[in-house]
């Protein structure tokens, strides 16, 4: 890994990936993770097999669950400076509209955090809608 950046103090979108790179159901995923207008963007590629409902079409609900997670945990690294992703104990999702089979992506805001708790809100897009497609509140554990 190539160090925590220099000017922020906090790890970049490619140091962070590197840290979910780590977990074999992030590369599964295929989860990729970038910087948008300063704000940490955390895309789920369409992929056939992250299809839950052919018929409808529309991606399974455990997929959009886990892209939810991803993002909250790769915001916490990055807000956090951790060397590895916190546990989580907790996560509430709102399923909004259905996601069709196109790339989605989250952005996370860490809402309230303490030396040992951590809550995160998260937003999944798809396209160019304003209308989220899933929302949820995931709470992370700091210390073990």
């Amino acid at each position: 890994m190539s160090g925590i950046s220099e000017r922020s103090g906090r790890p970049d979108a490619g140091e962070v990936q590197q840290i979910l790179d780590a977990v074999p159901f992030v590369r599964t995923l295929g989860i990729r993770v970038s910087m948008v207008d300063d704000r940490l963007t955390v895309c789920l590629p369409y992929a056939p097999h992250i299809v839950g409902n052919p018929k409808v079409p529309a991606l399974h609900g455990g997929a959009l669950a886990s892209l939810l997670q991803i993002a909250a945990t790769a915001e916490l690294i990055r807000v956090t400076a951790a060397r590895k992703p916190p546990r989580m104990f907790s996560q509430t999702i709102e399923y909004l509209a259905g996601a069709g089979m196109l790339d989605t992506v989250a952005t996370a805001t860490v809402v309230s955090r303490s030396r040992r708790y951590a809550n995160v809100r998260v937003e999944a897009r798809q396209g160019t809608s304003t209308r989220p497609a899933a929302v949820a509140t995931v709470q992370f554990l700091l210390v073990e």
